[in-house]
This record gives C-alpha cells, structure tokens and sequence, in this order.
C-alpha cells in the first residue's frame, strides 16, 4: 500500500482567517479591532527594514491604495507591476507574498473580515456584488485623473482617522466611509473595464465559468441520488465553488436573469420528471433520492412547480 507523504510544517502554506495571526506573519503590530484595520505606511519608517511576506492565504478583503513608488505584487500566478497610483484589490483565497521594493511606497490600506461585511448590509451587498473581489487575477485600477487621487486619499484618511479616534460609535461611521469609499472605486471600475477590453473580457469569463460550474455541480449531486437536502442549498454548491452565496446569486442572476436557488429548484424539477416518466421507482424512494426528508415535501414542491402532484403526473405521462 503506497504510503502518503508527509508534509513538513516548513513546507505548508499558512492560511488565516483573522487578522491577528495575519499581523503576526508579516512581522507588523496587531490591529485595534480584529475584524478590521486600516495603515497609511510611511516610506521613511519603513526603508530601514527587511519586509518580505512569505507565501500565504487568507480569507480577507483586502484594499490598497498605492500612491507613489513602485512594486512587484505576487497575487495567486499573476506578477503585477505598479509605478503610479492605483487601487489594489487583494481577495480571500489567493495566494499572495511580496518582498522588499527597490523603492518604498507611500500606501494607505484597509483589510477587513467577513464578520465586519455582514454587520452592515448594505457593504455586504456591494461587495458580493463586485466582481473585483472574484477574479484569479487581482486587478489594480491605475487612477489617471489626479483629483480621483486627491478624492480616495481623502476618503482613507477619513477612515483612518475615525479609526484611531476615542468615540464609541466609531464603526458605525467606518462602516459609512468604507461603503462610500466602495461606491467611487465601483464607478472607477466602471470607467477602467469600458476602456480596457483585456479586463473586461476576462470578467465575462470569470462570470460564465462560475456559472457553467455552478449548473455542472448542481446537475451531478442532483442526479447523484446520494446526498440529503444539503443539495438544495444555494451555500452547499458555493462552499465547493469557494465563493460566498450572495456573490454566486449576484453572478448568477447577472448572466441568467434568475436567482441560484431557482436554477437549483429547476434541476431537481428536470430529474424527478425523468424518474416519474421513465422508471418504476416508488415515489417515495424519489423523494429520498432528490434529498427529501418527507415524501410530503417532495409532494408539495413539485405541486407548487408544475401544478400536479408526482403521482398525477406520472399518470399523465402514461397516458
């Protein structure tokens, strides 16, 4: 029996899910909050020191803004070269690293967890949304214009400031700035994706690739007739997608006008109807197999969809 090999520790690529471990592997202080923080870095502090960022991954979101200098950035396969101001979307799942730039950058940056996402909907809502977030190569959006300059550092010193203020009710306003900040960088991405057609091709592909391997999944558990109701679950085939559900229904109903849940249901109303007209097998049994706990359930949502009950329509079709 062939044995499995073993991994060094030395030779596994760290994964973080919150941004204290984060802090910790790239040498800097830990954050004030722990689902969300903002840095301005400051050339002059840092050129002193040997900063390098060893591969890792991480389930955060991540925005930086680069204002001066250049850098190589490592982002999953894609190296991407920076020598004027741009925005840089770092998204949860890549594999990221970077090393010491031959010249420093002055930067602001805010990186913040899903918990920090779903506390105020309306960010949530824009984020899943967002197809930067998505796309396998992180994509910086050069800005040209140098009031967008003037205006995006503004925002971020706004948040930067709220952020290492005393008051309270802090992150009710960085929850505010940090939606605004997201609604200027959409308009920006607008702009960018009319103008570049590398960019705005490769968010079509990305968009009808999530889709094909969301209708390729549903069809194989579906007609697997070996799983529970997990099956129904718009988050189960996103969890294999490694995405968010929200940000697969915002993709889904982009290409198709229909909602995750409804192309699900759809599947499972093709595979009962094939069972019903060209099998013998118990109704019940059917149920089970589309991962129905109850015959009744199976009974009810077929009903809702096609207006006969199993049992009519199956007779129907021997007709």
């Amino acid at each position: 029996m062939k044995q499995k090999k073993k991994i060094h520790e030395d030779e596994k690529i760290p994964y973080f899910e919150e941004l204290i471990s984060f802090y910790k592997h790239i040498n800097a202080s830990p954050p004030l909050s722990e689902d969300f923080d903002i840095r301005e870095i400051n050339p002059e502090v840092l050129k002193a020191f040997d900063y390098v960022a060893k591969p890792f991954r991480h389930n955060l979101y991540c925005i930086a803004f680069y204002l001066e200098g250049d850098v190589t950035l490592n982002t999953g396969f894609w190296k991407t070269k920076l020598d004027k101001p741009a925005i840089y979307f770092k998204t949860p799942c890549q594999i990221l690293s970077w090393a010491k730039p031959a010249k420093w950058l002055k930067e602001y940056f805010i990186v913040f967890t899903e918990s920090f996402i779903l506390k105020h909907k309306p960010l949530a809502d824009i984020i899943f949304a967002l197809p930067f977030f998505k796309l396998e190569k992180a994509i910086p959006l050069e800005i040209n214009e140098p009031e967008d300059v003037e205006m995006l550092k503004n925002l971020y010193k706004k948040i930067f400031n709220e952020y290492h203020s005393l008051n309270n009710d802090k992150y009710d306003l960085i929850h505010s700035y940090t939606y605004e900040l997201l609604i200027h960088l959409r308009r920006l991405f607008i702009k960018y994706s009319e103008t570049d057609f590398d960019l705005a091709q490769k968010i079509k592909t990305n968009d009808n690739t999530l889709v094909d391997k969301f209708l390729s999944l549903i069809k194989k558990h579906i007609s697997s007739n070996e799983m529970g109701d997990e099956i129904h679950s718009v988050k189960f085939y996103a969890g294999l997608l490694t995405t968010h559900p929200n940000h697969l229904n915002a993709v889904v109903k982009r290409i198709t006008k229909k909602n995750a849940l409804s192309l699900i249901h759809n599947q499972i109303i093709i595979e009962a109807k094939s069972m019903l007209t060209q099998t013998n097998i118990p109704i019940k049994v059917i149920a089970s197999n589309l991962g129905f706990k109850e015959p009744s359930h199976f009974n009810n949502f077929f009903k809702k969809r096609i207006d006969l009950t199993p049992s009519a329509y199956r007779k129907r079709g021997l007709l």
